[in-house]
């Protein structure tokens, strides 16, 4: 009987690729680690992004040749474990992206030295090509626990507070990676939850929102702010996407959707949104949620009917609309019925006549 090449297995006569062996390999193949690598038992972050770009390549070459319901995170956890074996390091503490694009992350930070330095730790076990912290107006530790950290984010610091939704915009002009994943530094999400952000965008997805509409009480007991959300998805004709929105993290952007929408527009998320749709972005909800509901810091400025953030967030979604409207016809394409206003003496422009005359 024949054996398999080495970095496969033989089940019920058919070939399959073994992760496993090929990350034993992978490691035996790269010959010694650096005098600086071979200490400690945490990966340096280039071996770590070095085993991304192997893995990246070989998850192409072999994920159809994997046996039945193994998927990419069972997949690359053997590859992970056949490196750390060969290796004599603990991987398992590690993930790696189903995609050889690059990704990296944006974290707008204003005094979150409570949060900032466990979320950068769940950060240090994925392999970005970079991780951008951007601070800004902080009277804290925030700005040194960013600079010592081993993650080696690239800090962007701003003595006086940006505003809200700010930093995102300043990071993603800075960004130069395929996907952007964005966060906030007032909540620590774990690694694993991440995971299927920039699983969707490497499917093919320009924007992947945090599907938050799930945690939702019925329409008729939510606040008002997801009441917008919602509005603002149905009048640009995504009623799927629900109350999901660029406004809640953790959310993810292509390149191309950076480009197309203008990293400006990211300071107001509805704008950028609404931007997005009408560009014919494609955009999807994460498969998974991420409860930000709770994990997001309670401040004396978002609590209670009527806050300043929650007129802030009001204050977007009208922007977007207006913007919209002015694009495309204050009912935004929506149909009028055949109505004679002409006699009334104030015509109204609809989406159709834009489109026609455009």
């Amino acid at each position: 009987m024949s054996r398999a090449p080495r970095g496969t297995s033989r089940r019920a006569g058919r070939r399959y690729a073994d992760p496993l062996q090929a990350g034993i390999r992978l490691f035996r193949l790269s010959g010694r680690l650096s005098g600086e690598e071979a200490h400690g038992s945490l990966l340096p972050r280039t071996v770590l992004r070095k085993l991304q770009q192997d893995w990246a390549a070989w998850w192409e070459r072999n994920r159809r040749r994997l046996p039945p319901r193994t998927g990419h995170p069972a997949a690359s956890r053997k590859y992970l474990q056949g490196y750390g074996a060969a290796a004599g390091r603990d991987t398992g503490r590690y993930s790696l992206f189903p995609t050889g694009k690059t990704v990296g992350c944006v974290i707008s930070v204003m005094n979150e030295c409570q949060s900032l330095g466990r979320q950068l730790d769940e950060l240090e076990k994925l392999p970005f090509e970079e991780v951008i912290v951007v601070v800004n107006g902080s009277s804290d530790d925030s700005y040194d626990i960013a600079r010592r950290h081993p993650v080696r984010a690239d800090v962007v610091h701003f003595e006086e507070p940006l505003g809200y939704d700010v930093g995102r915009a300043v990071g993603a002009r800075l960004s130069r990676s395929d996907v952007v994943l964005f966060l906030d530094g007032d909540m620590c999400i774990p690694a694993p939850q991440l995971l299927p952000f920039i699983e969707a965008a490497a499917r093919g997805a320009d924007v992947v929102l945090n599907p938050v509409s799930r945690l939702l009480p019925a329409f008729s007991q939510r606040d008002a702010v997801s009441c917008f959300k919602q509005f603002l998805n149905v009048c640009l004709e995504r009623s799927d996407l629900e109350a999901d929105s660029l406004t809640a993290v953790p959310h993810a952007l292509s390149r191309r959707a950076i480009r197309t929408i203008g990293a400006s527009a990211l300071a107001v998320p509805p704008l950028a949104q609404a931007r997005a749709i009408r560009c014919g972005l494609k955009i999807v909800s994460s498969p998974r949620v991420v409860n930000v509901l709770k994990a997001n810091r309670i401040r004396t400025c978002n609590v209670g009917s009527g806050n300043p953030v929650e007129r802030l967030i009001i204050g977007d979604h009208l922007e977007a609309l207006h913007e919209m409207m002015e694009k495309y016809g204050p009912r935004l394409g929506f149909a009028d019925f055949g109505r004679k206003r002409h006699v009334l003496g104030r015509p109204v422009r609809t989406g159709a006549q834009d489109a026609s005359s455009g």
